[in-house]
């Protein structure tokens, strides 16, 4: 004799049924179900009413690239910089002299500039290094704008190679001229710079390569062969780093002018062109 199932016990009059679900509506749930055992890392299960869709998520963070596509390559510029200590000077120095005359003005400004060359040329400064930078003579006028007397100027821009003994060049030059000297200005400078440019160059390169291999590795990839190489201005910062160079006295008491040469700073900066791989090596 078969079992027959249970019946489902009576109910009270006035309780209220729960609702049957139509056959629609527990299809969609059942699929539901299946989407979200099966697929729930892939995306997320929404249900409204009989209808259910999966809602795709994404995330912020992508994958990282693997490769470059062929013909990739990758510009990058990179800084070499140097220091040397400079072994010539170069100083602007002359005589300024005034008189009730043009002439008489101009006549004993020659006297002093000559006696000026002539104290750098028994040091054994070249004519070569001896240069005229700047002649002028012009009238003085008073208060009241009528011409007082006549001013003449004449600046010599003097190279010097010999750092130790140029302090008492330069005294000697002042004494020669007296308190008509004028001294304008003095710049340092390396005669020689091949070498130090030829290092700065090899670290800019170094600059440069170690800049494309960052790049590179950040794009899953790495570096080809160099495409091209262009050296651009040479620049020089300021001198810093002063160094003291001593000078023996030469001109009886007088105290020589104390030289402080520094340390100079070269620089070069190149622009490097990279090919880069179409993929991780």
């Amino acid at each position: 004799m078969p079992i027959l199932p249970p019946k489902p016990a009576p109910t009270e009059p006035g309780t209220p049924r729960a609702p049957r679900c139509s056959r629609r509506a527990r299809v969609a749930v059942l699929t539901a179900v299946a989407v979200l055992a099966g697929g729930l890392a892939e995306g997320l299960v929404v249900s409204a009413g009989a209808a259910t869709r999966v809602v795709r998520l994404t995330s912020s963070t992508g994958a990282a690239p693997t490769g470059a596509a062929n013909g990739a390559k990758v510009t990058v510029s990179g800084t070499g910089v140097v220091t040397g200590t400079p072994d010539e000077l170069t100083i602007q120095m002359g005589a300024s002299t005034t008189a009730s005359s043009a002439t008489g003005a101009l006549d004993e400004n020659n006297t002093e500039v000559a006696a000026l060359e002539g104290v750098f040329r028994s040091a054994g400064v070249k004519r070569a290094d001896l240069q005229t930078s700047g002649l002028s003579l012009q009238a003085n006028y008073d208060s009241s704008g009528a011409v007082s007397g006549y001013q003449a100027s004449d600046v010599l821009t003097i190279t010097l190679h010999n750092l130790r003994k140029a302090g008492d060049v330069i005294d000697a030059g002042a004494h020669a001229v007296g308190n008509d000297v004028q001294i304008d200005g003095i710049t340092f400078s390396i005669a020689n710079t091949s070498s130090l440019l030829a290092s700065a160059r090899t670290r800019a390169v170094q600059a440069a390569q170690a800049k494309a291999e960052a790049f590179a590795s950040a794009a899953g990839t790495s570096l080809g062969p160099v495409l091209s190489i262009t050296d651009e201005e040479q620049q020089t910062p300021p001198i810093t780093e002063p160094t003291k160079f001593a000078a023996s006295s030469s001109a009886g008491t007088s105290t020589p002018v104390p030289i402080q040469a520094g340390s100079q700073q070269l620089s070069i900066q190149v622009s490097v062109v990279y090919s880069l791989k179409s993929g991780r090596s």
